[in-house]
């Protein structure tokens, strides 16, 4: 046994020396296969589909519905389009409401019976003289804000009646047309005057114009609510409350006409020409621009 020890230590103490361990297995060179490396294939990297979208931190304050779809910036641009579209359909006829309420306030707190003196008259043909002498004296200021209550909003009845009625471009502008019927009318009451002025009708054209003027008025006090209504309401009923506007002032004209003929009743047999005259120049033309103006944007 102990040279049988003395065996192993000096077989264990060559193979240390040599390098190489006792357990290490022994291949043969010409039996090693030497593998190259081979190169990875680049994947190609699919672009990031989050680059498609907006930027997760990008706040919207748009409220967004559960069955409103919000994945690509396009849709985002046709909602901004739409609110925008519908801002320019609504807050100009607010604007327009909401200055002859204030306009309309400040009249009715300076002098309350205003509207039922306006009424009476159109009711009694000595009651509007007698009021006309009262008012160019001493309610001028208050008439004049009422005739502009009926310039806007006769405007803004064109311009309403026209969006839901017209095939064509929705879009108005209201600014030509108050414009329009601003110069109609200044132009309508100047050359009364002149027309009355020149075929000696000084009586007769001063209680004609001042009966447009009341008549006016009543338009645009009865306006303001069918204003408000058809621009915020759906489009059948909106179209309905357009036709009702239409059939207001179509009686509105009718009592001018036959209150007009009441006046002028002594002077229509001895001067007929005269009043076809005035009849084709400021009956007929102001209906004809106001037609030329809509057709310029249909």
């Amino acid at each position: 046994m102990k040279y049988a020890f003395l065996i192993f230590q000096c077989i264990f103490f060559a193979a240390s020396l040599n390098g190489q361990s006792i357990f290490d297995v022994y291949r043969d060179p010409s039996e090693v296969i030497e593998v190259e490396p081979q190169p990875m294939e680049e994947q190609p990297v699919e672009p990031d589909e989050k680059e498609e979208y907006d930027n997760p931190f990008e706040v919207s304050h748009i409220p967004i519905r559960k069955n409103q779809e919000v994945n690509s910036g396009s849709r985002r641009d046709n909602t901004t389009f739409e609110l925008s579209e519908k801002d320019a359909k609504t807050i100009s006829p607010l604007l327009v409401i909401l200055l002859s309420a204030l306009i309309l306030g400040l009249i009715l707190f300076y002098y309350r019976g205003l509207i039922a003196d306006i009424i009476q008259s159109l009711m009694n043909m000595n009651y509007m003289k007698t009021f006309m002498v009262k008012s160019v004296g001493q309610h001028l200021f208050h008439l004049i804000g009422l005739y502009l209550v009926f310039l806007l909003n006769t405007a803004l009845f064109i311009v309403l009646s026209y969006r839901e009625l017209s095939t064509g471009k929705p879009i108005l502008p209201i600014l030509y047309v108050f414009l329009s019927v601003l110069v109609i009318y200044v132009l309508r009451h100047l050359f009364l005057l002149i027309f009355g002025w020149i075929f000696e009708l000084e009586t007769e054209a001063g209680t004609f114009s001042f009966l447009i003027a009341l008549l006016n008025m009543s338009i645009g006090l009865a306006l303001i609510p069918i204003n408000l209504f058809i621009a915020y309401s759906p489009s059948g009923l909106a179209k309905v409350l357009v036709f009702i506007g239409v059939l207001v002032i179509l009686l509105m004209i009718s009592l001018r006409y036959f209150r007009g003929t009441l006046l002028s009743s002594k002077r229509i047999g001895s001067a007929p020409f005269q009043f076809f005259l005035y009849f084709c120049t400021f009956e007929i033309a102001p209906v004809l621009v106001i037609l030329y103006w809509i057709g310029l944007y249909g």
